[in-house]
């Protein structure tokens, strides 16, 4: 016989509902799509699919493929991938610079780069997440530059599912800790300004957003610290920002892909991203505090400890930095190797 309504309410009431719960998280998880993190199909996931971040904070940078590389090549021939491997280096294993409280560092490759580089940059402790290329109608006329608009699945939270994150060019060379980066006053979130749409901005756009950067100086002789009291310099340098990844703003920035008109003088990725946030805009950008980072980095900026300085140093025909910064990133780059020779016994090839 089944017992009465009173008992079962009194004796095995809080049991039932513990039961029930647990029965509708367990349906809840099943049912629940499972969160991507790796290679990135062409057909780009919808627009509104709810993303869960995996931490606060990462470090990510994009390395393309050489496009004028030989099967005979050695890897080290790269200089974009070697200097990629001095940053990890610096950032996750060098006494002098390394993160004192680290966070993932992500390495973007696109889809023709080699393996062997590959996998030499996940020895190196890094997270390597392979792409599919972006596509797009524009000539780029530097070839350096051909594959730069695939950078822009930086911005995809299924490609990096992390809340704030420092967009790094692999050609940087760290002087020290960049730790307090993430906490900059200028990289907390901002409302979205949604008055401020133009017409091809009529998609949806975050309700907030991050994008701090520092300003191009256009000056090779420049002071330090380059301060610009005016605000001259409206245009920010692409080479390291910080933002939040976000499905919206990748998809903005696709839809901007197909109105190059609005923007595109010839430098891809940083014309894309200057027009969507520029000053006036719905989403404008704010400036990092002027000891982070500064294109064209000179003596005055070495000599003021500037964070991170960005330098070909093994193309002095494009670098834009002075000897002292050249010298200086270069030597970076063998105490890298010197530091996997004596760890592992690591020799290039």
């Amino acid at each position: 016989m089944a017992p009465p309504l009173g008992f079962l309410s009194s004796k095995y009431f809080g049991l039932y509902c513990l039961l029930s719960i647990g029965f509708t998280i367990y349906l809840l998880v099943v049912s629940s799509p499972p969160i991507t993190f790796g290679t990135l199909s062409t057909a780009d996931r919808h627009p509104k699919q709810h993303i869960q971040y995996r931490g606060p904070y990462a470090i990510a940078i994009f390395l393309a493929s050489k496009s004028n590389e030989r099967p005979e090549d050695s890897d080290n021939d790269d200089g974009y991938y070697v200097s990629a491997r001095t940053i990890v280096y610096q950032l996750l294993h060098s006494p002098s610079t390394k993160l004192r409280n680290p966070v993932p560092v992500v390495i973007l490759v696109s889809q023709h780069a080699r393996e062997s580089k590959r996998q030499r940059l996940r020895d190196d402790g890094a997270i390597v997440v392979n792409v599919d290329d972006v596509a797009h109608n524009m000539t780029i006329t530097i070839d350096r530059w051909t594959d730069t608009f695939t950078k822009l699945r930086l911005f995809d939270p299924n490609v990096v599912p992390y809340e704030k994150v420092l967009l790094m060019d692999a050609d940087i060379a760290l002087t020290h800790p960049i730790d307090a980066i993430f906490q900059d006053s200028n990289t907390d979130p901002r409302e979205t300004n949604q008055t401020a749409l133009t017409e091809p901005e009529r998609e949806p756009l975050p309700e907030k957003y991050i994008m701090a950067a520092s300003p191009e100086s256009l000056q090779r002789d420049h002071s330090y610290p380059f301060l610009d009291p005016d605000n001259l310099s409206t245009r920010f340098n692409s080479g390291l920002l910080m933002y939040s990844p976000s499905t919206e703003l990748f998809q903005h920035y696709l839809k901007l892909l197909e109105n190059p008109d609005l923007y595109y003088t010839g430098g891809p990725d940083q014309d894309l991203l200057n027009y969507a946030h520029r000053w006036g805009g719905p989403m404008p950008w704010r400036r990092l505090h002027y000891s982070w980072y500064l294109n064209w980095p000179n003596d005055n900026d070495f000599k003021g400890n500037m964070a991170m300085l960005h330098t070909k140093w093994w193309d002095h025909e494009f670098s834009y930095s002075s000897d002292s910064v050249e010298k200086f990133a270069f030597a970076r780059r063998w105490e890298m190797e010197g530091y996997w020779i004596g760890k592992e016994g690591y020799i290039s090839h």
